[in-house]
């Protein structure tokens, strides 16, 4: 009587695996997968952004830019790369992490950036591909571009205020410009 217990137990554990793993692990993804697709179509498909019938970016990740000629993202710890994005993970009392910011201090000043405006620059984000940085960088990397390209101050603010995405509901998180649009919108204007 006892086995005959057992075996049941065990037969209905199998059954409620095997039942669970189909429902979630392949009804369940396949739901949230149609949905997403049907209604939020950009975003499910990794908010890629085109530009001539080419995808140029993503809106969600940072890129590797070395051109002077355009907007800084924040620095990586993983030089962009998506597969092992995240932090240094270097303790604030480092010394990699003091020569580092040291090294990003004398990058920013030889650009004419001022560190003080632009301390995002200084410091990587948690994935290292955050393209986010606050409109106050912005405006002080736009005094350099002005300097450097034949674009008015003005007409780069004018940008920059565009591309400014406020906190959700007024008050849920705060200002900032998403670098690689604005650096798309930038592109444009300068090879005009």
């Amino acid at each position: 009587m006892k086995l005959n217990e057992t075996a049941n137990q065990w037969e209905l554990a199998i059954r409620f695996g095997f039942l669970s793993l189909l429902i979630l692990g392949f009804f369940y993804p396949l739901a949230v997968t149609g949905l997403t697709s049907s209604f939020f179509p950009f975003k499910a498909n990794g908010s890629l952004l085109v530009e001539k019938g080419r995808v140029v970016g993503s809106e969600l990740l940072a890129q590797n830019i070395t051109s002077k000629a355009m907007f800084r993202y924040r620095p990586s710890a993983a030089s962009y790369g998506t597969l092992p994005s995240g932090a240094s993970n270097l303790s604030p009392s480092s010394l990699d992490l003091k020569k580092l910011i040291e090294e990003r201090i004398l990058d920013l000043e030889a650009a004419g950036i001022s560190k003080d405006e632009c301390n995002e620059l200084l410091y990587t984000s948690g994935s290292g591909l955050d393209p986010h940085i606050t409109p106050i960088c912005a405006y002080e990397q736009a005094k350099v571009l002005a300097k450097e390209g034949k674009v008015p101050l003005d007409q780069i603010n004018e940008l920059i205020l565009k591309h400014t995405e406020y906190p959700l509901l007024g008050f849920v998180g705060r200002e900032r410009i998403n670098v690689t649009k604005l650096n798309l919108s930038w592109r444009q204007i300068i090879h005009e």
